[in-house]
């Protein structure tokens, strides 16, 4: 019972830090292209 508990904890942890990453990515995609239309 208690693998179980824990495989799920860590699943649950890495679909989180997943999610973080890929906001994290999208933000830093709409930067860089602020970046841009403001060099040009």
């Amino acid at each position: 019972m208690m693998g179980v508990i824990l495989l799920t904890a860590m699943t649950v942890g890495g679909i989180s830090l997943w999610f973080k990453r890929r906001k994290a990515r999208k933000e830093l995609e709409k930067s860089a292209e602020n970046d841009e239309t403001q060099n040009h």
